[in-house]
Parts: C-alpha cells; sequence; structure tokens
C-alpha cells in the first residue's frame, strides 16, 4: 500500500470514528431516556413477550445469513454479476425464511399459552424486520466505500424516531403495542433513507453459479459460527421466558439491554469503522497489529469505566429512575460485569477474523462457547434463576474468548499483558472501593450514588495514568496528527 494511500485511509479512518462516536453517543442517549420511559410506562412481562418474539425472529433471519454480508465486506472488488447474486440470494432467503416463520406463528402461540399476545405481536416484527433486512443491503454499500457519516445520520434519524413514537404510545396505553411500535418505527426509518435519500445501488435481480459457489464456499463457516454466536446471544432469554415466564424475562432482558450499553456507546461504532479497515490490511500484518491493539485498547478501558460505574449507581437508578418494580433486576445486572466488559472485545476480535478471511476461528470458538452454555443454562436457570444464567453468560464469554486466543496471537502481534492486566486490577481496586462505601451506607440517595460514581471513575483513571499515561499521550498525539493532516487538505 502507498504511503499516500495509508494517509487517505487512516484520516478517513479517523474521520468515520468521529461520526460513527457522535452518532452513538446521540442514540445511545436517546435509546437510555427511551428505555427510562418505557420501564416507568409498561410493565416486565410486556418486555418479555417482545424479548421471546424477537427471539425467533432472530433465529429465523440468522439461519437464512448464509454469511453473505461478510461475504460482501470481504470482496474488494465486486462486479456487477457479484452483486445481483448476493441481493437475489439475500431476498429469496428472507422470502422463504419469514414465509416460514409465519406460517408457524399460531404453532408458537399454542406452544406458549402463558404469553397470549405472542400470536399478534409476531407477524408485525416480522414485517418489520423484513424491510430491516433490505436496509442492510444498502448500509452494507456505505460501510463498505467508508460513508460513515451517511450511516451515522441514518441511526441518528430512526433513534429519533423510535424515541418520539414508543414513549407516546406507551403513555397513551398502548402496552405491549408500544415496543412493537418502537421496533417498526425505527426500521421503517432506516429502510426509507437507505432505499432513498442515501441509495448507493439501483437493485437488480440475477444470478451467476460461479459467484454464488464462492459465496457458499466463503460464508458456509460464517453461517455456522453466526448461527452459533445469535444462539449464545439468545438461548437465555428462550429458556428463561420457557422455563421461569415472562416476568422473570422482563427482568432478565432489561438487565442484558442495560449491560450492552457498553457494546453500543463505543465497540458497535468502532467495529463498523475498524471491520473494512481490517479488511483493507489484511496483508499488512504490522499495520493490522497496530489497528487491532489501538481499537481493543480503547474499547476495553472504556468498557471498564462505564461498565464499572453503571452497576454502582444502579440500585439508586432503579429506586429513583425506573422504579421500585424492577428491584429484582439489580444483582442480575452486577453479575454481568463481566459480559458488559468482555463482549465489546469478542465483537472486535470475532470481526477481525471473519472479514481477514479466517471465519473459522470465531467458528470453532462458538462451537465451545455453545457446548458450555447451553447446559449451564439449563442449570443454573433451576438452581438459582437469573441470577445463575446471568454467571453462565459470563463465563461463556470467558471460555469463547480464551478458545479464540492462540488463532488471534497468531494473526496479529499485542501484549497480553499490557493489554488487559493494569486495566483489570484498577478495576478491582475501584469497584471495590466503591462497594464498600455503598455497603456502609444506611441508605441510598443521589449523593450516594454521585459519591460511589467519582471514587471509581477517579480511583480507575488515576491507577491507569499512573502506568500507561505515555501511552495515551502517544495516541492522542497520532490521532491529533491525522486530524490535522485532514485539515490540511483542500
Amino acid at each position: 500500500m502507498s504511503t499516500n494511500a495509508s494517509t487517505g485511509l487512516a484520516r478517513r479512518t479517523v474521520r468515520g470514528s468521529l461520526y460513527s462516536l457522535s452518532a452513538s453517543g446521540i442514540t445511545v442517549t436517546l435509546g437510555f431516556a427511551r428505555s427510562i420511559l418505557l420501564a416507568r410506562l409498561l410493565a416486565p412481562e410486556h418486555f418479555g413477550t417482545v424479548a421471546l418474539a424477537l427471539f425467533f425472529i432472530g433465529l429465523v433471519t440468522r439461519l437464512r445469513a448464509l454469511g453473505l454480508d461478510n461475504a460482501f465486506l470481504h470482496q474488494q472488488h465486486p462486479d456487477e454479476s457479484f452483486l445481483r447474486t448476493y441481493f437475489t440470494g439475500r431476498v429469496a432467503l428472507d422470502v422463504v425464511a419469514f414465509g416460514l416463520l409465519l406460517a408457524g406463528t399460531p404453532l408458537l402461540g399454542r406452544a406458549y399459552p402463558h404469553v397470549p399476545d405472542l400470536p399478534r405481536v409476531l407477524p408485525a416484527l416480522i414485517g418489520f424486520t423484513f424491510l430491516s433486512n433490505l436496509s442492510i443491503v444498502q448500509e452494507m454499500f456505505l460501510r463498505k466505500n467508508l460513508a460513515f457519516g451517511r450511516l451515522a445520520v441514518i441511526d441518528v434519524v430512526a433513534s429519533l424516531t423510535m424515541t418520539f413514537i414508543a414513549p407516546y404510545l406507551a403513555w397513551r396505553g398502548w402496552g405491549v403495542w408500544a415496543l412493537v411500535a418502537e421496533q417498526g418505527s425505527g426500521l421503517s426509518a432506516r429502510f426509507l433513507l437507505s432505499w432513498g435519500l442515501f441509495r448507493s445501488w439501483s437493485p437488480r435481480l440475477g444470478w451467476d453459479r460461479a459467484w454464488a459457489r464462492w459465496l457458499w464456499n466463503y460464508g458456509r463457516s460464517v453461517w455456522v459460527a453466526a448461527n452459533l454466536s445469535y444462539l449464545l446471544d439468545t438461548f437465555d432469554d428462550f429458556w428463561v421466558g420457557t422455563v421461569l415466564g415472562k416476568t422473570p424475562l422482563g427482568y432478565y432482558n432489561r438487565s442484558y439491554e442495560f449491560a450492552r450499553y457498553t457494546r453500543r456507546v463505543f465497540a458497535s461504532p468502532l467495529v463498523s469503522v475498524f471491520g473494512p479497515v481490517f479488511a483493507r490490511l489484511q496483508d499488512d500484518r504490522r499495520r493490522l497489529s497496530q489497528a487491532y491493539y489501538r481499537t481493543a485498547h480503547l474499547i476495553l478501558r472504556t468498557s471498564f469505566l462505564i461498565a464499572g460505574t453503571a452497576a454502582l449507581v444502579m440500585p439508586e437508578f432503579i429506586h429513583y429512575v425506573i422504579g421500585d418494580k424492577w428491584q429484582p433486576m439489580l444483582w442480575t445486572f452486577r453479575l454481568m460485569l463481566v459480559y458488559a466488559v468482555l463482549d465489546p472485545l469478542f465483537m472486535l476480535t470475532s470481526s477481525l477474523f471473519f472479514v481477514t478471511g479466517r471465519p473459522q476461528v470465531p467458528r470453532r470458538a462458538a462451537v465451545v462457547r455453545t457446548l458450555f452454555f447451553i447446559p449451564a443454562v439449563i442449570v443454573a436457570a433451576a438452581t438459582w434463576g437469573i441470577l445463575g444464567v446471568a454467571l453462565a453468560a459470563d463465563l461463556m464469554l470467558v471460555i469463547g474468548f480464551w478458545a479464540m486466543y492462540r488463532p488471534l496471537k497468531a494473526t496479529v502481534d499485542f501484549s497480553t499483558s499490557r493489554l488487559v492486566a493494569w486495566p483489570l486490577l484498577a478495576f478491582a481496586v475501584a469497584f471495590g472501593v466503591g462497594l464498600g462505601v455503598e455497603q456502609a451506607s444506611a441508605v441510598t440517595s443521589w449523593t450516594l450514588a454521585a459519591l460511589k460514581s467519582a471514587l471509581f471513575m477517579g480511583l480507575f483513571t488515576l491507577l491507569l495514568l499512573a502506568r500507561e499515561r505515555d501511552d495515551y499521550a502517544k495516541g492522542w498525539a497520532f490521532l491529533w496528527h491525522l486530524w490535522r493532516r485532514q485539515q490540511d487538505q483542500p
């Protein structure tokens, strides 16, 4: 890669990161406000019903995916024949998969008599998800072309639409249908923007056997890993809803959603930027290693900071913001600290393998995780309820990352102790101090919440700076240099 091309890619990466992180900040803020309003206005069983419906929709979506989107990103110079084959295969699989799920909806209604709204909610969500999958086609073009500014606009407009419509309908007494409208309004907004204002390609049906064979050969490993990953992400919801009921599922689902805010704030926007970058750097080990390490370094430390702060202020958040009816989710959320920290790093590492043409690594890791997680959830749910399920989710991610560790070291160069050891120690000390202050206090108050979070963030930051000050200085100098060079371009 030439110097000019390398500099151009670096500038676009920095700019893309800024777009994605800015949009993420807006959408996460809106999503958090929306979650608070909906939690206050709706009952736990409403969230449980929609979570169960989304499990079945997500399952069929994954089963039909065949890794086509990752194959699209991996293909550096797709021609028109490839694009038509990709689009035709995607639409055909959607029609078959969602048609079968729609036909099976009455059977699911009979299988879940304790969730009476399921047969009515499911068809509506199927229709909205079909639109969403069409939107992804155009969004993949934007991502491949590093058009992150347009993707940021789509994210923000969709989030604004959801934040206006869903709480309003919940306030008007729509119940579970307010959550259906939340999904539908956001997905519809994405469809209108991606196929209207920001359309990158005029779709045409077509079929090329050679490209279809290539897509299958590339995608089957991705398909196995993606389906196992989805099962791992959602089997706990399915099992809790099936065995423990829709109300415990509502508590568990909200704990899981709040724990995943770390992913939404930093990991998802950064992975969306660096996935295509990893693909372009796949033949340059030194620069690929630098890109992976810098991104993982930022994601891991930010995950520790956000997850620890959120876990410490959760008692006050429940009492004063979403209501005491959500108290049963407190320690479920806190047990998901490990998940909240490792999930973004696991997502980044899996993306690295997918876009650099090694999908078999996440596939093998997914098999290992599945063999542990499914029996662990079944036993843990019967023994400790949703607390046990949260613990099983933590251990599953630890085991999955261990399964990918050796292939990761063979792909990129980095120091494990430098990446993980010191932030882990800083987190343990700072979180322990915050939890000690909480246990010593007899009352719940916003003053206590502010004290705990200030102590945690201050100690965590100071301990990191004591050891890693030079790393941060170099990182910011590098980003500032790229930003200034970008600004100097005509």
